[in-house]
């Protein structure tokens, strides 16, 4: 009985040291876990926000290059007020030599029939 009880003695010690080493232990391994929970979701993070910022230059460099393009069209459209003045100016310009010529064609015209009534006159003479 002895026997039995030191042995039942040792086996308590040894399950109680087994049970303060798991404790000791499981707040280590728990410290350890955490530590990398939070490594891992700071990388994630980081991960994140570099994804973030790569598009953030993707949507800067879309915005600059339609910049590019609006500015182009700016310019174009521009010119093209600028063609269409000069084609006004040109057209106006037009008319006044087209009525310029109406106006001189209508006086060679009477010129010419006054002419006409003439040489008919001096021809019956």
């Amino acid at each position: 009985m002895e026997w039995l009880n030191i042995l039942l003695g040792a086996l308590v010690a040894v399950f109680a040291g087994l049970n303060i080493y798991q404790l000791v232990s499981f707040r280590a391994y728990r410290k350890k876990y955490k530590a990398e929970a939070e490594k891992d979701e700071a990388e994630a993070a980081a991960d994140k926000q570099m994804a973030l910022e790569k598009r953030l230059a993707a949507v800067e460099q879309l915005y600059e290059s339609q910049g590019k393009v609006v500015d182009e069209l700016r310019r174009e459209i521009l010119e093209m007020k600028k063609e269409k003045f000069e084609d006004a100016k040109r057209m106006i310009q037009l008319e006044g030599e087209s009525q310029t010529l109406n106006e001189k064609l209508q006086t060679m015209t009477k010129q010419l029939e006054a002419y006409k009534t003439l040489k008919t006159l001096v021809d019956e003479k």
